[in-house]
């Protein structure tokens, strides 16, 4: 088996999982409409099921992919929520704001799949 470091597939996971993760965190303090603490928790959620994973390119696809289903239903949330019914053009921007993270959440678990899959060839070949 190869290590996670090994393949371009599970480095551009990272990547754009890091990409994701910083992107979120700048855009609530700069947003800071005090929605911005479920968010974080969404970051949260993806570092502690990395360590869950051991950091596993398969285990990590299913994080992410978790995460993506919590992002999504998170924006669902916050766009139906009575604040967000107040201020012009919330609801859609809440559902843009989280469907544009919840791709970027997809295409990392993508990644990770695509490395699971490698390594899965790797152990296979004699």
């Amino acid at each position: 088996m190869t290590q996670p470091g090994e393949s371009w597939t599970y480095r551009a996971g990272v990547a754009v999982a890091v990409v994701a993760s910083f992107l979120i965190v700048w855009t609530t303090i700069v947003r800071d409409d005090g929605t911005g603490m479920s968010y974080f928790l969404l970051i949260m959620a993806a570092v502690v099921g990395g360590f869950a994973a051991w950091f596993q390119p398969a285990g990590m696809a299913r994080t992410m992919l978790g995460v993506a289903i919590m992002q999504a239903l998170l924006g669902v949330a916050t766009a139906t929520a009575p604040s967000t019914a107040g201020l012009p053009d919330g609801s859609v921007r809440a559902l843009l704001f989280s469907g544009i993270f919840a791709a970027l959440w997809l295409v990392s678990a993508s990644f990770f799949r695509a490395a699971s899959k490698r390594d899965l060839k790797t152990i296979a070949a004699p």
